[in-house]
């Protein structure tokens, strides 16, 4: 019986031991290294006002400055996208299906709208600013917005 007691005041102290690590911390280097450009967090900062403005209708968005016309594959050839804000959108709601030709570039122009009111701020004029990619929620390209037209995707 006093095996035990001795023990369990043997296991009592060792874990007083420890309580105090258990709250011990820091902050790793590596978290306080910036890697990305003010311009690239301002983006996500508008992906994410986007959905919060949106919370039942948004739809996947992904932006991107293309300071040296990098992106320019996503779109047809001829496309200038070199500093342009580069938008990719995706359709995960069906909102672009089964759509008419004139029908689709509208919800084309609604959505975009919807999605760039949310950096309206950071460019001057978004027919020249701003170039948009949409998909269909299998990723099968359906058309682009460029120089202030939207053109559906040609086979």
């Amino acid at each position: 019986m006093r095996g035990r007691g001795l023990l369990a005041t043997f296991l009592l102290g060792v874990v007083l031991c420890f309580i105090p690590v258990l709250g011990y911390g820091e902050v790793k280097e590596w978290i306080q290294e910036v890697e990305v450009s003010g311009m690239d967090l301002a983006l996500l900062r508008a992906e994410v006002r986007y959905i919060m403005h949106n919370p039942t209708s948004f739809l996947n968005v992904e932006f991107f400055y293309d300071p040296d016309g990098r992106f320019r594959f996503w779109f047809p050839e001829g496309l200038d996208t070199k500093q342009k804000i580069c938008a990719r959108v995706q359709d995960t709601r069906g909102i672009f299906s089964n759509k008419s030709t004139v029908a689709l570039r509208e919800e084309f122009q609604e959505q975009l709208e919807a999605i760039c009111g949310a950096m309206r701020s950071w460019f001057t004029d978004m027919d020249t600013d701003v170039v948009a990619m949409f998909y269909s929620g299998t990723m099968d390209s359906l058309g682009y917005f460029y120089q202030g037209e939207y053109h559906l995707w040609e086979k």
